[in-house]
């Protein structure tokens, strides 16, 4: 993971980069971007937020959907609850004459806590989520444990292009549905154990509407590691080769050291916001690609933002 280690240090570069270049701007530039950094990044008052998400891999599909209701209780500082739901399609039918296994089953609720500010002429955010279990592994897609997920992301802006470094910790791969990142979204699997995770990245916005952006990343694990899949059912007799350490596609459960784990890879993607038919949607399409793994995942991920609809309608924005 040697080549993704110095992606993430030049993108972290780049951040402080564009930072200075930004600090020699000139005095009436200095005071407008003043002002800006003054003015809130987001309004108190209630949130609401829908997420739908689409993941297509040679392993089967992965159907993702959360809902979120929350509040800011000022400019920084806000917090949410919702509910998740799985659909998945699995190659492992256990009837002979159907191909594909079809499974329907809760994820873990969440709640999370937000604070965004700016830092050192810097955006930061940290997200700190919970998940509760509401049953075991083998009854609901969980870990059938409590779940913990720090989550940090750091960026800057100049002239269209936004460099950024993410960084966090968790007792295991949490759903994330503040700042979901492409490499975390409708995985086939769920892992439990510390992990820690990297990314950098930058994006570049067209039209004011339309945004390319790629990143690297890094999931570091330590200590014992558990792997539970969404394509191997429990009950399972039909499963895959667990080929580039891919164990998820092979058992429904497993038990390693941090190997079990370990992943770096890359992604791309094309984000489209708040176009004059979707102005309340905001449309991501992606590629995600494993190189410890050796996998790829296409993905289509839409996510409804309630909180500005709910605004326009009360007029309070």
């Amino acid at each position: 993971m040697g080549k993704t280690y110095k992606l993430l240090a030049v993108v972290a570069a780049l951040l402080w980069t564009s930072k200075l270049a930004l600090a020699q701007s000139s005095s009436h530039k200095a005071s407008s971007a003043s002002n800006a950094a003054s003015s809130p990044v987001e309004q108190t008052g209630p949130t609401a937020f829908a997420q739908a998400v689409y993941s297509l891999t040679n392993s089967g599909t992965v159907y993702n959907e959360g809902v979120g209701v929350g509040y800011n209780f000022s400019p920084h500082m806000g917090g949410d609850i919702g509910l998740t739901l799985y659909t998945v399609q699995s190659p492992y039918s256990i009837v002979s004459n159907r191909d594909w296994r079809w499974t329907t089953l809760l994820g873990d609720p969440f709640l999370d806590v937000r604070y965004t500010t700016k830092l050192a002429g810097l955006d930061f955010t940290s997200v700190l989520t919970g998940t509760v279990p509401l049953a075991s592994a083998e009854r609901v897609y969980s870990t059938g444990r409590f779940g913990v997920d720090w989550f940090n992301h750091v960026e800057t802006h100049y002239d269209g292009f936004t460099p950024f470094v993410n960084f966090g910790a968790a007792n295991g791969t949490v759903d994330r549905y503040i700042l979901p990142r492409p490499y975390d979204i409708a995985r086939p699997y769920q892992t439990l154990g510390f992990i820690s995770d990297f990314e950098g990245g930058a994006s570049y916005t067209i039209m004011g509407h339309y945004s390319l952006g790629a990143s690297a990343y890094a999931l570091v694990p330590a200590g014992t590691q558990k792997v539970f899949s969404r394509l191997v059912a429990p009950d399972s007799t039909v499963a895959g080769d667990a080929n580039h350490h891919r164990v998820w596609n092979n058992v429904f459960e497993a038990v390693g050291n941090s190997s079990l784990t370990r992943d770096n890879g890359y992604s791309g993607w094309l984000n489209i916001a708040r176009i004059k038919y979707l102005k309340y949607v905001d449309v991501q399409i992606g590629y995600t690609y494993s190189v410890h793994y050796a996998f790829g995942s296409a993905f289509v991920m839409l996510r409804f933002n309630g909180t500005s609809l709910f605004r326009t309608l009360t007029a309070t924005q």
